[in-house]
């Protein structure tokens, strides 16, 4: 178990990074599937950006960059409204793919 819990922390680094480069990210959620204890498995993250344009589901993915980022990444980059219909269930994400924990909340 200590690979996922190493997994979750790269991830909220991930998160930050992202965020402070892109600061119109208004909610990042990190991913998961049953895999996700998999070595081979990606990080996976959902951002949400009211500054994108709309289309759909397409994952992004980035190489490793040890030691810091021991993990590739994938990401997701949604609008706010993409997001509400992946929530409803009318956008789905890929196959055992499903919505975790909330690294960056949005703003209030």
């Amino acid at each position: 178990m200590p690979d996922i819990l190493d997994k979750r922390e790269i991830a909220k680094v991930i998160a930050d990074v992202h965020r402070n480069y892109e600061p119109s990210i208004s909610r990042i959620i990190h991913l998961v599937e049953d895999r996700a204890a998999s070595e081979t498995e990606p990080v996976k993250l959902l951002e949400v950006n009211p500054e994108t344009s709309e289309s759909g589901i397409l994952p992004i993915f980035f190489g490793s960059d040890p030691p810091e980022i021991p993990f590739s990444s994938v990401v997701i980059e949604v609008t706010e409204r993409e997001f509400e219909a992946i929530c409803a269930g009318s956008l789905r994400l890929p196959e055992g793919w499903k919505l975790g924990d909330t690294l960056y909340p949005a703003a209030a």
